[in-house]
């Protein structure tokens, strides 16, 4: 590979700075300068905003699609006679409770939502998957 010589990097870049000073303006640079930062900055604030809205969006689709997959999977292990039936109750009334008045704004209701139909799942996985636990048609 070749080495650049920092004396020719360092003329070449002096040059292209006043080769752009000189087509924004000399008595406009500094202002453009930072109207650019300012700009840039301000694109970077509303791409982080419509992450943040999209982020909640997938955290409230995960937590409903998670207590349906809860409910399914508790009512799998009530048709192979595991317990399921306190879970089912206890989990239904909690995620209600949390999600009924939960404004679209609300983060952590719906994050508390998902942990806990997230974990009701994993716990009806865990049942299901005990091999003592007849299947019951």
């Amino acid at each position: 590979m070749m080495r650049r010589d920092p004396v020719v990097v360092a003329w070449l870049v002096g040059l292209g700075l006043a080769a752009l000073v000189y087509l924004v303006g000399p008595d406009r640079f500094l202002f453009r300068l930072i109207d650019g930062l300012h700009v840039l900055g301000w694109r970077i604030g509303e791409a982080l905003q419509e992450l943040t809205a999209t982020a909640l969006d997938v955290v409230r689709a995960l937590s409903i699609g998670l207590f349906a997959t809860f409910v399914a999977l508790s009512l799998a292990v009530l048709r192979r006679g595991g317990r399921a039936r306190g879970a089912l109750v206890v989990v239904g009334i909690v995620f209600w409770l949390l999600v009924v008045d939960a404004s679209p704004g609300d983060q952590t209701r719906w994050i508390a939502a998902l942990c806990l139909s997230g974990v009701g799942a994993a716990v009806m996985t865990g049942r299901l998957r005990e091999e003592r636990v007849p299947i019951r048609l």
